[in-house]
């Protein structure tokens, strides 16, 4: 269903609790909610996956705080990292210590990896999510503590919830047992589970609850499985280090086939590259945007956020920017992957839909429910998402580009082509939600409309121009060439109507920036010749005031705030959702870098680089946002922020290669 809650009825409800309750009772919520703020802190997460759909977050002590059934964009069983109105665990560490030492995640893998000390010896504790993407999906939750020293008593909990407000209690069952072995079976909505262990539990009366504790010696291991129907359980401690021998060949396989040069940022690209990976659906041809869902940018202690959204999906934009990502890093799979998902599409002939679900089911008609008061950090929590029937006119840019990869392949998909092209052509000077999502029918009275946006009429252009070639290559010759003449329209008119104070603005009618005109850049080659020097000046000119402090005294009011970015000025952009500032996003930062390395303005490229990595968490993760501070907002594992890294590494690389084949040359003359 839709939700018929605009913004400014979300925030009159939270000024009255009384409302927000019935509100929340209306939709479903089992007692009153109030906002806790107990929630764990983002940048102490680590975000764990498997390439083929099963993602995991794990908190700063030890706990699974967010894990969905059967999938990502499944319903919850474990949601601690939101405010619902019931306490999940999964934890497993050591008796008598309440948190490890920082974990780490394992070199190329995703096996994460932590360390525990107690007064009578010291225990290492790895989690995996079994599986990688030159393996099988092992769909289950891996853990095993081992003993390194002394002696230990391992401890574990294990209480899941199931549903969006954690309404459902998932009873366990005791199925067998013996030599040393124990199976444990639950069902959670539709979908059985299963619990493999060699530690003795104790299953609480209502059978909603597991604990149990095992004393290990030097070199003995606990551990605990937790899967699905079709899961490898293990039942003993051989079994469970060959899942975890196998998933981390399989990831070290990957790595190997990546293009990665040894030296600065080769590191920081691979762990990129897996975090990318990760957010993988099935065989590749769908991702994620995100990790997570509903999570909103604001801090806990400057009020309540709206800005929460449901990342849960196959953004059209997101999606290809990461498979494009991956191809370039050197994964052969994806880019197939994705073709093959596109034939598959109901609707990809007749309008391509800028999101659908991961295994290519519809958004737009489910809609998006908000359920108040049980989001991260007391906010709102949104399940879908209302952009689904969005028009975001730079959306065939990325099919464009996967196509013409495909054709310089030898594979030429004609009707596809046609259908995508048509749509272009029908989107060309025509108003749209710009890049970002913008909701005017919910929200005139904050003076949203849809307007003409520079950036997504530069895509739409670079979409033409990929459909020319393939025409071309085709022999379609008629088809190449009104593609290419439309496309020939568009920088004209952006020059003509959305340069303010010599610099590319939103919209004719937005003299603002809005740094989607990044995307542009990184992604429109064919629109922005690089021998046309007042062109490039334009370019550089945009990049430059986009990387101006905004509270500079200029004509056009930058978008940098301390050591980040925003990605518009809200008071000025007037998206329809709100007008008070958000967080900086951190791909912003990454896009910058990219634009700045194309220009050839090496050191500032780096140091804009730099500021971004320093936003990534220990275990080399980063969120969508940040505050000024740095603190980490918004949804885990955003896939921009790992797109940005990984182009950035291979294009600093390779110009670090011509400059050394230039001195070399040099040397020999």
């Amino acid at each position: 269903m839709r939700s018929a809650l605009t913004i400014k009825g979300l925030r009159k409800r939270w000024r009255v609790s009384d409302e927000a309750a019935l509100a929340a009772v209306a939709l479903g919520a089992t007692g009153t909610t109030s906002p806790k703020y107990r929630s764990p802190d983002l940048g102490d997460t680590a975000v764990l996956g498997n390439a083929h759909g099963r993602i995991a977050v794990m908190g700063y002590d030890g706990n699974v705080v967010s894990w969905n059934v059967p999938f990502a964009h499944g319903v919850p069983v474990c949601n601690d990292l939101h405010d619902g109105p019931e306490e999940t665990a999964f934890w497993l560490g050591l008796d008598g210590a309440s948190r490890p030492g920082k974990p780490v995640f394992k070199s190329n893998s995703n096996t994460l990896v932590s360390r525990w000390r107690s007064r009578t010896g010291r225990a290492e504790e790895r989690t995996v999510m079994v599986g990688s993407p030159t393996g099988p999906d092992g769909n289950q939750l891996l853990r095993q503590l081992t003993c390194k020293g002394g002696r230990v008593t391992a401890a574990f909990r294990l209480r899941l919830r199931y549903g969006h407000m954690g309404e459902k209690p998932v009873v366990w069952t005791l199925q067998r047992y013996g030599g040393g072995f124990r199976e444990y079976t639950a069902m959670a909505g539709n979908t059985k589970l299963f619990l493999t262990t060699n530690m003795e539990l104790r299953l609480s009366e209502d059978g909603n609850s597991l604990t149990g504790t095992m004393a290990l010696k030097t070199g003995e291991s606990a551990f605990i499985s937790v899967g699905g129907h079709d899961c490898r359980s293990p039942r003993d401690v051989a079994e469970v280090e060959s899942l975890f021998d196998e998933t981390e060949d399989g990831w070290q396989k990957w790595v190997q086939t990546l293009r990665f040069r040894s030296g600065k940022y080769a590191e920081v690209g691979v762990r990129s590259a897996i975090n990318l990976r990760i957010l993988g659906y099935g065989d590749g041809g769908s991702f994620y945007a995100a990790a997570t869902r509903s999570l909103p940018e604001d801090d806990p202690l400057l009020g309540l956020a709206v800005r929460c959204w449901d990342y849960l999906k196959d953004w059209e934009r997101d999606a290809v920017l990461t498979i494009l990502s991956l191809t370039d890093a050197g994964d052969k799979k994806v880019l197939r992957a994705r073709y093959e998902w596109y034939k598959r599409l109901h609707d990809i002939r007749h309008r391509l839909s800028i999101m659908h679900e991961v295994d290519g089911g519809d958004v737009a008609g489910p809609g998006e429910v908000v359920i108040p008061g049980v989001g991260h950090r007391g906010s709102v929590y949104r399940v879908g998402n209302g952009a689904g029937d969005q028009e975001q006119h730079d959306w065939t840019s990325y099919s464009a580009e996967v196509l013409y990869l495909m054709a310089l392949q030898g594979e030429i998909d004609l009707e596809l082509t046609v259908a995508l092209a048509e749509q272009t052509m029908a989107a060309v000077f025509k108003p749209c939600s710009g890049v970002w999502e913008i909701r005017p029918a919910e929200n005139e009275e904050n003076g949203a409309k849809l307007r003409v946006y520079a950036s997504a009429q530069i895509l739409a252009g670079q979409a033409l121009i990929y459909f020319s070639k393939i025409f071309k290559i085709a022999g379609e010759e008629d088809r190449a060439r009104e593609c290419k003449a439309l496309a020939a329209k568009i920088m004209p008119w952006v020059r003509e109507t959305c340069v303010k104070h010599g610099v590319i603005v939103a919209a004719p009618d937005m003299p603002v920036l809005d740094s989607s005109i990044l995307l542009a850049f990184m992604q429109a080659p064919d629109m922005f010749e690089s021998r046309d020097e007042q062109l490039m000046q334009l370019v550089r000119a945009t990049a430059l005031a986009i990387d101006t402090p905004h509270t500079a005294r200029r004509p056009i009011k930058g978008l940098r705030v301390g050591k980040g970015h925003r990605r518009y000025n809200a008071d000025q952009f007037s998206d329809g959702i709100s007008t008070e500032e958000e967080g900086l996003f951190t791909n912003i930062t990454g896009w910058l870098a990219i634009t700045f390395l194309q220009l050839g303005m090496i050191r500032r490229a780096e140091s804009l680089m730099g500021e971004l990595l320093a936003s990534f968490n220990h275990v080399g993760q980063a969120s969508e946002e940040q505050t000024p501070d740095g603190r980490a907002l918004g949804n885990l594992n955003q896939a921009y922020v790992y797109q940005a890294v990984v182009w950035f590494v291979l294009l600093h690389q390779a110009v670090m290669a011509d400059q050394e084949e230039a001195r070399a040359t040099a040397a020999l003359v």
